[in-house]
């Protein structure tokens, strides 16, 4: 199976590239390199969430040891003046070594004032050592990171959400790969469905049909239950009409191993009839015969459970027999 990384460029746009399971740490970046058309001493990545520098090495490993499929990968110029300052040493290959940057001594009887003392060490951004080496002050402890400066030259806050690309669709393989990767409940798909657009399209399609595949199961449970008879309807004793006679009722039903109550309001014949009456106008106007179809028993149960229940509540559990004794002018 292949190994598909996704490429944050320094420009902000997306690269797809794709590698084997037996791909090495040396290849990945070679191809990378090349990809970004950045040289493999300056070549900066990130990955993660949060992001955190990663080193393709040693040059030999498998890089699906380090990289899962379809994660996203930072790639920042690591030669430019600004991203040497954050970046450090954390280069793929053949980059400077770290250098790790001690936060200023503070002098015995110095008196120096707290905040003086946790200026930041490194590249504008304080770090947990500048503000342990405050000497406990609060104006040190207070201290706000500064933001960061991305390779391109653009200042960005630490906690400011990155600008969702367009959505893309690659091959059939492709699109199989986001749709496992949208139904799938670990952490690291959660990230990608916040930064892939492609996988919160599809992860909403396949949260709305699970939802209509389950409002069709319901329906089909209401119809079984009526046409055989299994359930007890209870009218309220407590919800009136004006004159007197109950508004409401609750129908309880089987549904797989358990038991489903459903509250529905209360119509009488008339009104059954008049609503049944509009929408055969309305499908007659539309002169589209087939369009009965829809006032069959399953779909009344799926479409309008309030009308399907009331017709078994007032004519019986056969639905198709309570429509002819309730319009019996109609050709059903």
């Amino acid at each position: 199976m292949a190994l598909v990384l996704r490429l944050r460029l320094p420009s902000a746009s997306t690269v797809t590239l794709e590698l084997t399971q037996t791909t090495t740490c040396g290849e990945a970046a070679l191809q990378i390199a090349d990809a970004t058309s950045l040289t493999l001493d300056s070549l900066v990545l990130f990955a993660g969430f949060p992001p955190h520098p990663i080193a393709l090495e040693p040059v030999n490993r498998p890089v699906r040891e380090l990289l899962s499929h379809m994660e996203t990968v930072m790639v920042k110029d690591g030669g430019s003046s600004v991203a040497s300052g954050q970046a450090g040493g954390s280069g793929t290959l053949g980059g400077p070594p770290k250098r790790k940057t001690q936060p200023p001594k503070k002098s015995a009887g110095s008196g120096q004032s707290g905040s003086s003392a946790a200026s930041p060490a490194c590249g504008g951004v304080v770090t947990l050592s500048d503000v342990g080496n405050s000497g406990g002050h609060s104006g040190g402890a207070k201290k706000r990171a500064a933001p960061t400066t991305s390779a391109d030259g653009s200042a960005r806050a630490g906690g400011k959400r990155r600008t969702v690309g367009a959505l893309q669709l690659g091959s059939k393989e492709g699109i199989g790969e986001s749709l496992i990767a949208a139904v799938s409940r670990d952490k690291r798909s959660a990230v990608l469905h916040r930064e892939d657009p492609a996988l919160a399209f599809f992860k909403a399609a396949a949260g709305s049909a699970l939802i209509h595949h389950q409002e069709e199961v319901l329906a089909n449970d209401r119809f079984k239950a009526a046409l055989a008879g299994s359930y007890k309807m209870a009218e309220s004793t407590t919800a009136r009409r004006g004159d007197g006679e109950p508004c409401e009722c609750v129908v309880r039903f089987k549904v797989g191993r358990s038991y489903k109550d459903e509250t529905f309001e209360l119509l009488s014949i008339p009104e059954l009839r008049g609503v049944v009456q509009a929408v055969l106008e309305h499908l007659d106007g539309d002169g589209n015969g087939g369009s009965l179809d829809l006032l069959k028993p399953f779909k009344m149960a799926h479409v309008s459970p309030r009308v399907f229940w009331n017709l078994v509540h007032r004519l019986g559990g056969d639905v198709g027999a309570g429509l002819k004794v309730l319009v019996p002018s109609r050709d059903w």
